[in-house]
């Protein structure tokens, strides 16, 4: 019976302290399929790409919202992503 008190006031203490999560305005996406869109500029995102040695960075197509959980890819989405890896590799 503790047990469950003990969760119960855990869960309502997160719940109330909780803090929503919002991406940052780039992502890294791996080439094992990982993406990471916790970068607040292009530079940072990059100097973490380099030194990995394996990906690219794109804008992240959900901006000012946790990735994957709003919006829905579009054209523009698409075309400023396909922009930014041409750019990035030329």
């Amino acid at each position: 019976m503790r047990t469950i008190a003990v969760v119960l006031l855990a869960l309502l203490a997160m719940a109330l302290t909780g803090i929503s999560a919002n991406a940052g305005a780039w992502c890294a996406n791996y080439l094992r399929g990982v993406s990471n869109c916790g970068y607040s500029s292009a530079a940072q995102c990059w100097a973490t790409v380099r030194g990995l040695g394996d990906g690219f960075c794109a804008p992240n197509p959900y901006p000012g919202t946790a990735y994957g959980s709003g919006g829905s890819w579009n054209i523009a989405a698409r075309n400023a992503i396909g922009a930014a890896i041409r750019a990035a590799y030329s």
